[in-house]
C-alpha cells in the first residue's frame, strides 16, 4: 500500500500485523521487529512522526540487546530512527545517532556500499539542518566523489546529490556575505 501512495491503508494494515504479533511472537523476534520498523516508516510517511519515534526507539532498544552493533537490521533501525528524530525536530539526536552508524559502517562496509553512502548522505543532511555547514559540505563532497566513480554522469542519484551540494555551498556563501 505505502509504495502506491496509500499510506493510511498501510498504517491500518501494519497496525493490525503489529497487534497480532504482539500477542503471538516474542518481543525480540525478527519478524515482529521488522513489522514494527515498517509501521514506524508508515507512521513517518503519514505525518505521525511522534508515533514513529516512540516505536523506533523501542525497536532500537531491543536490537541493542539482541544484535551486534554492526548487524544490518540494527543499523537500519538506527538510521530510520535518526530520520524520525530529524523530522520531529530532534536534529541533535539525529546527528549523534547517524555519527554512530557512519562510524560503524566505516569499519564494516566498503566505501561505495549503498548503505554506507546512504548513511553518510543522511548525516550530511542532519549536519546541514543542525547548522554544521562545513561538516555537511565535507561529507556531501565525499559521497559525490564516490558516486562519480560508480554512477554515470547523468544518473539521477548523482545529479540530485550534486544539486544538493551546490545549494548548500550557495547557502553557506550567502551566510558568509551577511556577516
Amino acid at each position: 500500500y505505502q509504495a502506491n501512495g496509500q499510506v493510511k491503508e498501510a498504517v491500518v494494515l501494519l497496525e493490525q500485523v503489529v497487534a497480532i504479533e504482539a500477542k503471538t511472537v516474542a518481543e525480540d523476534h525478527p519478524d515482529r521487529l521488522a513489522s514494527q520498523h515498517a509501521l514506524a516508516g508508515a507512521y513517518k510517511a503519514n505525518g505521525q512522526v511522534k508515533e514513529a519515534v516512540v516505536l523506533l526507539e523501542q525497536v532500537v532498544a531491543i536490537h541493542k540487546q539482541v544484535l551486534a552493533e554492526d548487524h544490518p537490521s540494527r543499523l537500519a533501525s538506527q538510521h530510520e530512527l535518526a530520520g524520525a528524530y530529524q523530522a520531529n525536530g530532534q536534529v541533535k539526536d539525529a546527528v549523534v545517532l547517524l555519527e554512530q552508524v557512519v562510524a560503524i559502517e566505516a569499519k564494516t562496509l566498503a566505501e561505495d556500499h549503498p548503505s554506507r553512502l546512504a548513511s553518510q548522505h543522511a548525516l550530511a543532511g542532519a549536519y546541514q539542518a543542525n547548522g554544521q555547514v562545513k561538516e555537511a559540505v565535507v561529507l556531501f563532497e565525499r559521497v559525490v566523489a564516490i558516486l562519480k566513480q560508480d554512477l554515470a554522469e547523468d544518473h539521477p542519484d548523482r545529479l540530485a546529490l550534486q544539486y544538493t551540494l551546490v545549494r548548500i555551498l550557495e547557502a553557506a556563501d550567502r551566510d558568509r556575505t551577511r556577516v
